[in-house]
């Protein structure tokens, strides 16, 4: 399924240099500009996808209200000649993925991702405020801008804590990505899920930067291995040196222990640690 572009741009004529990002399917992305709101992206959601995890998904945006999650400026829905779509402009954020970017380098400067680390955890903080659990953090999902700021994307696998749970209870495996998901969160314990699970997904993330793989995905057969190692074997230690008293690597050791008693208690002691260390490092 394809949207035609005259069309996009019939519906949308105060937005010019409209392009699209993303080929058809069942969400498609365009780039343009807005008269008041500068660049932004118009996605539009087919009809046929899941409409409570797109409801769900925007909703999570607007109420996580994060400086480094991009703006939702608008939401509505279009009749198009695909159906019904929903749509919404965003602020665009022109930039690399952390996956691109990590591609490109091999690794991070340990400085950048000392503020990678802070801006992040500054965003799942943000988010575990309002109880909501991002549950998709990795380098595909955080984007660097021009300015080397960390901006964190895609809400599709939100979990609202306070809201009933759209993945059947009795489904063995949850929604995630294997090598960044933790064990309660692929085995779907739903109980003790909550922010833990995104601190281990950005220890993996801020691993992957400073060493250049992830041990859990590297060379791995297939998923189930994937999911055999993050289960069974603990992240290694970090071999480079971050920060001169080595809290860094204690600060991720702690993000990624498999069982989620074992991890920081709450997002907001991660930030806490993490701006400790980057003010004794002079960031």
């Amino acid at each position: 399924m394809t949207i035609d572009l005259k069309w996009l741009q019939a519906q949308f004529p105060e937005i010019s240099c409209l392009t699209r990002l993303t080929p058809g399917g069942q969400k498609e992305v365009f780039s343009g500009n807005h008269p008041t709101d500068g660049a932004v992206v118009i996605k539009l959601y087919h009809q046929k996808m899941d409409n409570e995890r797109i409801v769900r998904e925007i909703q999570a945006v607007q109420t996580v209200a994060s400086p480094r999650v991009p703006k939702i400026f608008e939401v509505d829905i279009k009749n198009s000649s695909l159906g019904d779509v929903i749509w919404l402009r965003e602020e665009r954020i022109a930039g690399d993925s952390l996956r691109q970017v990590v591609q490109q380098k091999g690794s991070l400067d340990p400085r950048q991702v000392l503020l990678l680390g802070r801006q992040m955890l500054e965003a799942l903080a943000d988010a575990e405020k309002v109880r909501i659990v991002h549950r998709d953090v990795k380098p595909d999902n955080i984007m660097i801008d021009g300015f080397h700021n960390a901006w964190l994307l895609d809400f599709g696998l939100a979990r609202h804590l306070d809201l009933k749970s759209l993945t059947a209870t009795s489904n063995y495996f949850g929604a995630f990505t294997p090598g960044y998901a933790p064990p309660e969160q692929f085995k779907n314990r739903k109980s003790e899920i909550d922010g833990r699970a995104d601190l281990f997904g950005l220890g993996v993330t801020l691993y992957e930067c400073l060493e250049g793989i992830n041990p859990f995905t590297d060379k791995a057969r297939d998923y189930i291995e994937i999911l055999n190692r993050v289960e069974t074997y603990p992240l290694p230690r970090i071999s480079k040196t971050v920060d001169k008293k080595g809290k860094f690597s204690d600060l991720v050791w702690t993000m990624t222990r498999q069982r989620p008693a074992h991890r920081l208690p709450k997002v907001i002691e991660a930030f806490t640690w993490i701006q400790e260390i980057c003010t004794e490092e002079g960031l």
